[in-house]
């Protein structure tokens, strides 16, 4: 299993902000996984997600 990111991390490494993130993962656009209160993503999930666009 690779590196787990929050959605604060994700929203730096696209250039966007968390709330940008936190809509794209309600949208079904970016697979995530509720932790607690929080969403994370996989490094692994993101890199697919960043190439299909």
């Amino acid at each position: 299993m690779g590196e787990i990111l929050t959605v604060k991390e994700v929203a730096y490494l696209l250039k966007t902000t968390r709330q940008q993130v936190r809509k794209m993962i309600q949208d079904g656009e970016l697979p995530a996984v509720k932790v607690g209160r929080e969403w994370r993503v996989t490094m692994e999930v993101l890199a697919e997600f960043v190439s299909a666009v």
